[in-house]
């Protein structure tokens, strides 16, 4: 009968404790904790609280990333935070490690435009049937950025990449950089917590001009005045007792909207009448 070896704790001892992720990790790195807390405290892991550099830590062993070769950093969120971020190096270096990978082919259907239209990447993984097929659109991934703008099928494929590995293998809790502007951009909208203030009444709106001084704005506005109207009405006989007026608002409604539906042949009258006026 074979029997396991357990550790036995003696009264009065404390059971031995498991290493830290922190621990874990500098092992793994071959570094010193101390080092290690120091060195991602000021550099991928910079601005992050103890709280989500242990997070980071334990993300970074779970998927056997080496934070120090930025497969892995922290992407400050707007208003506080950060989200871990996965570089193209790191999910690569996640796919190829994985047993059951079994290779990778990628095809591009290019748009009429120049830029690629779609990549779709096929992965085959052991003991399945049919491999996994995932494709992204150049029109939903493209940021105006340089290295979208210069590089369009590289950064199409990388993003391609990243989801196929995803929908592959199941890897959860890390995004790309591109998904984590898109989570800081939703973050970073702040939803009222107290009733919004009281809203302030809109100015009355400009009281409409009568008919009368509308058309006095007309006049003025091509550099006439009330003596040439005068003589213009005189001549016409479009202003009964046109020598009476001291002034355009002195006219009927009725007589102004008539020369106002009329301000062409009013102007060009007026022009007339101003060329052979003596002021």
């Amino acid at each position: 009968m074979s029997t396991q070896n357990t550790a036995v704790v003696k009264p009065g001892e404390k059971p031995p404790q498991k290493p830290s992720a922190l621990a874990l990790m500098a092992s793994r790195l071959s570094v010193e904790p101390a080092k290690l807390h120091a060195t991602l405290k000021a550099t991928v892991f910079k601005n992050a609280s103890d709280d989500e550099m242990l997070a980071l830590v334990v993300v970074s062993n779970e998927y056997g990333l080496n934070p120090l070769l930025k497969e892995i950093y922290a992407f400050p969120a707007k208003g506080g935070g950060i989200v871990p971020i996965v570089s193209v190096d790191g999910w690569n270096k996640m796919l190829i490690r994985n047993p059951d990978f079994d290779g990778i082919e990628f095809e591009f259907v290019d748009g009429s435009d120049g830029n690629p239209y779609s990549c779709t990447a096929t992965i085959y993984v052991k003991n399945r049937n049919r491999p996994v097929k995932v494709t992204e659109y150049f029109s939903e991934c493209h940021r105006n950025t340089d290295p979208w703008n210069n590089m369009p099928r590289r950064m199409l494929r990388n993003r391609t990449l990243c989801q196929a590995v995803r929908m592959a293998f199941g890897f959860s809790g890390v995004y790309n950089d591109d998904e984590a502007q898109t989570i800081v951009d939703v973050q970073s909208v702040v939803l009222p917590t107290e009733p919004p203030p009281k809203l302030v009444a809109a100015p009355a709106p400009e009281t409409k001009l009568s008919p009368q001084a509308e058309l006095e704005g007309i006049i003025t506005a091509g550099g006439f005045n009330l003596q040439h109207l005068v003589e213009w009405g005189k001549l016409t006989g479009n202003i009964n007792d046109a020598d009476s007026l001291t002034q355009i608002s002195e006219l009927s409604a009725e007589v102004a909207k008539r020369l106002l539906k009329a301000q062409k042949g009013l102007l060009a009258g007026l022009g007339d009448v101003k060329a052979g006026a003596v002021s």
